[in-house]
């Protein structure tokens, strides 16, 4: 081959007159000719790159003695050979220059055929970049196809056992439960747009209505502090009722959560978040979870929360909000119109909800609640629990409220990913009979 640093073997010296008397007596070798290892510009090359060691290549390579060299690749090895003398500053002596400007005529066709190919290739590659960019940035401005960018799968699954210790009129069987057990498919389409697709399988093990899938969106954030929501989404209504099962502090949701909201329905949502308010609002078909509009009549609902101590974090975290919900059945109106205090300092915590609803139950006739929720952490491992939760279904009965207290206590292993709950409630029936219940929980999050 043509190129290696060392050449072996001894090649006669040619002196510069021997150089030049073979120049002017024999007659130049035709283009595309090759040169035996018994031609002067062979010997010339192969002397000079031997004796300061120019040429670069792969190791093994090098000059075959019994191999033709061609005009393009003496012309090749030249050019190399000029380029390392100038770079790391070689001093030749008289004899050896006056060899390389007699191989530079010598060869000077095939160098220019070679610098004009060489052009045209440098051209050819710029306007590949050139290419190469214009598609980058129009891909930016694309849709991805597949999944999208940042796939990801996620999932939820809690086991449950509750137990009845005293029976009454609420009834609550012993069992053991699989409550969730999700997976959430998520990507971003776009640089401004996220979906998210939520499969909910443990609704096969119940009479469960509300079919498997659950929130089921695509959301963008092009308007800064907003999410924009279109698709399936939870409805805005209260603080409990919004959060998924999995971040909850007790294994059940508070009375008004269970029964005003905890509600998917399909719609657009706009959702706001700032350092001194988050704030959302929806319209939806208000006919609740995977179930298509039969009646033309939209719900609206709006949801806020304040937080006035933003700028001073020393003393805690104090939110006061409230939200209003509002839409039509096919007979009747409904209304939920909630509000909401919370507060947070070092390790502990209180938050509380008070909710009235018209239209509940698929009717028209009036309910409403409260809760009080008490949270202190022991360590940062253990968390205690304690609420107080009223409950009236039906505000035209008296004395048909519901009390339930709960005392509880949540071991984080590995934060929400792998937690243990624990929760002791007795419920206070005020027209049926006390009743009492356990409740044990395990939940893993990937």
């Amino acid at each position: 081959m043509l190129t290696m640093v060392s050449l072996p073997g001894y090649a006669k010296t040619i002196t510069l007159q021997e150089l030049q008397d073979l120049k002017y007596s024999n007659t130049q070798v035709s283009a595309g000719k090759s040169f035996n290892n018994n031609h002067w510009a062979y010997k010339s090359l192969e002397n000079i790159t031997k004796k300061y060691g120019l040429l670069v290549g792969k190791p093994g390579e090098q000059f075959d003695g019994n191999k033709p060299l061609t005009r393009n690749e003496a012309a090749v090895i030249l050019v190399n050979l000029t380029g390392r003398i100038e770079q790391d500053k070689v001093e030749l002596t008289e004899a050896e220059k006056t060899q390389v400007d007699i191989l530079r005529q010598e060869l000077g066709g095939e160098i220019q055929t070679l610098a004009g190919r060489v052009a045209t290739l440098e051209e050819s590659v710029d306007t590949l970049k050139g290419s190469v960019a214009n598609l980058e940035e129009s891909d930016k401005n694309s849709w991805q196809h597949s999944f999208g960018e940042n796939f990801k799968i996620n999932g939820t699954f809690q086991a449950r056992y509750s137990g009845v210790t005293r029976k009454g009129s609420t009834v609550y069987p012993s069992n053991f439960r699989i409550p969730l057990a999700e997976f959430a498919l998520s990507g971003k389409l776009h640089p401004h747009i996220n979906y998210v697709i939520g499969l909910k399988p443990e609704r096969t093990f119940t009479s469960s209505s509300k079919g498997l899938l659950g929130d089921a969106y695509v959301v963008t954030d092009i308007l800064p502090h907003h999410n924009i929501y279109l698709g399936q989404t939870r409805v805005p209504i209260g603080i409990e009722g919004t959060v998924s099962s999995s971040a909850l502090d007790t294994i059940e949701r508070a009375q008004i959560a269970r029964n005003f909201s905890d509600i998917r329905d399909l719609g657009v949502k706009a959702a706001g978040n700032w350092s001194f308010i988050d704030y959302s609002a929806g319209f939806y078909n208000g006919d609740g979870q995977n179930t298509n509009d039969g009646d033309n009549n939209l719900s609206v609902a709006t949801w806020a929360v304040v937080k006035p101590l933003y700028k001073l974090p020393q003393l805690g975290k104090l939110e006061l909000g409230g939200g209003y919900n509002t839409g039509r059945k096919t007979t009747y109106d409904f209304d939920v119109l909630s509000a909401y205090a919370g507060y947070k300092y070092k390790k502990y915590a209180i938050r509380g909800e008070l909710a009235s609803a018209s239209g509940y139950n698929l009717a028209s006739r009036k309910a409403d609640g409260w809760y009080v929720h008490n949270t202190y952490d022991l360590t940062k491992k253990i968390q205690l629990v304690a609420r107080l939760d009223q409950f009236d279904p039906n505000s035209k009965i008296a004395k048909d409220d519901i009390y339930e207290y709960t005392l509880g206590s949540n071991y984080y292993l590995s934060g929400q990913n792998l937690k243990m709950q624990l929760n002791l409630v007795h419920i206070d029936n005020k027209s049926g009979q006390d009743s009492q219940r356990i409740g044990v929980q395990t939940q893993y999050k990937f």
